[in-house]
């Protein structure tokens, strides 16, 4: 069962990633479009909107789960690695952009160009870790 349990963290981060880059593609048309006045593909907006909150639970998820691995599975301190240290700030900077993208959708545009940085960030971030985490498989 460990060892099940040990591969629930990166299988579930893995998803959450894939989808970040669907849900960042569809953010960048919308940039697109805002600044170029080129048509964004159809319901681009919607599901970025719809897609946007449940990706970062995910991820957040994900980053809790990592963490819960690292302590409970395999008896390592907290944040004891880069790749968790990197997790877990992806993660934040991914709710912050959340925080940010529930401005945007209530109508404040002001904060569009905050959003769409932390997205970019936030995606390299969590990619790096990704990349960092692979090293830390079981």
């Amino acid at each position: 069962m460990d060892s099940f349990l040990a591969y629930l963290h990166p299988a579930m981060a893995t998803v959450a990633l894939l989808l970040s880059w669907v849900v960042f593609r569809q953010g960048f048309h919308q940039r697109t479009q805002r600044l170029r006045r080129v048509p964004a593909p159809p319901n681009s907006y919607a599901r970025h909107v719809k897609l946007g909150p449940w990706n970062v639970a995910l991820l957040i998820a994900s980053a809790l789960g990592g963490l819960g691995s690292a302590v409970l599975l395999r008896g390592w301190k907290p944040l004891a690695t880069f790749h968790g240290k990197l997790g877990v700030l992806s993660a934040i900077l991914f709710g912050l952009m959340w925080w940010l993208g529930r401005a945007l959708a209530a109508g404040d545009k002001s904060g569009a160009n905050r959003h769409g940085v932390l997205g970019v960030f936030s995606l390299f971030a969590a990619g790096l870790a990704g990349l960092l985490g692979i090293s830390l498989l079981p």
